[in-house]
């Protein structure tokens, strides 16, 4: 049997509605009103990326590119410098630092002739004491006291490392060695007796460490220290870290940098901007 579908007629005065008729009309006002919100063609362009990583969230890895070259001279990579390169490049190539920055610079000069006596005959704890630290500068801080952000702020030293070597009776232990010394500055210790308390016999020797090691040698060299703590080696970001300082590490601005291969009699001197006693 054929079913017959229902047709609804109502009657309105002077106007005659079939439930079909609603439905078509219903129907094209909701095609028309989802058409306003739908957006026009765009034109989609194509991008192409060339030695780019994806990295683990699905986007292009750009940070570090690693450096290669091509037969086509545009298309090869060189390795970035690091921004304190940088800027000491810059000011190289500008003939220096600002205006009042040489005469400030001047005892930058200096260090040399500081580390001069280590290599004519003086020992380790001596050299300490006469040692001329990295050069740093004002930075923000600066600004409120009316000088420039790169300039000359002073020196960080080693006054309260050869202190301590003295007042914990280490220095007495030393010999003929040779040793090799991480000395880290004045602030360095300064941060870690306001964090951690006063600087022990047993955080002196942590930066102390029997041989005569190079700084070239630190990434496959015995770290042992004097008290017999392994110190911890580890590369990364380009740089060297032993006990999270970094070896080697680079001053902002045109002044001189953390000392380093300070040859003295009886070792070398390495110097750091972080006490090991943190690690």
């Amino acid at each position: 049997m054929n079913h017959v579908p229902a047709v609804v007629i109502i009657f309105l005065p002077d106007i005659i509605i079939t439930t079909a008729t609603m439905k078509l009309a219903l129907s094209l006002a909701l095609v028309s009103g989802a058409a306003a919100f739908t957006a026009p063609n765009v034109a989609v362009r194509s991008t192409t990326q060339l030695h780019q990583h994806i990295g683990s969230g699905g986007m292009a890895d750009t940070r570090n590119p690693d450096a290669f070259a091509d037969e086509d001279p545009r298309k090869s990579i060189s390795a970035a410098p690091s921004f304190e390169e940088y800027l000491k490049s810059r000011a190289a190539e500008t003939g220096g630092a600002p205006a009042a920055a040489p005469a400030a610079a001047a005892p930058a000069a200096a260090a040399p002739a500081a580390a001069a006596p280590a290599g004519g005959g003086g020992d380790v704890v001596s050299t300490l004491a006469s040692l001329e630290g990295p050069g740093q500068v004002w930075g923000a801080d600066g600004i409120a006291v009316g000088k420039e952000e790169n300039d000359l702020k002073g020196y960080e030293n080693f006054g309260k490392f050869h202190a301590a070597l003295q007042s914990t009776g280490v220095a007495a232990e030393l010999g003929a060695g040779p040793y090799t010394i991480f000395a880290p500055t004045d602030p360095a210790l300064e941060s870690y007796e306001l964090l951690r308390g006063p600087i022990t016999a047993d955080i002196v020797k942590l930066h102390i460490v029997p041989g005569q090691i190079a700084s070239a040698d630190v990434p496959t060299a015995d770290l042992t220290s004097l008290g017999g703590t392994p110190l911890n080696y580890r590369y990364a970001v380009r740089k060297h870290f032993v006990n999270d300082a970094i070896i080697g590490e680079k001053t902002f601005g045109p002044y001189s940098d953390y000392p380093m291969d300070v040859s003295c009699s009886n070792g070398v001197i390495h110097t750091v901007g972080l006490c090991f006693g943190f690690y």
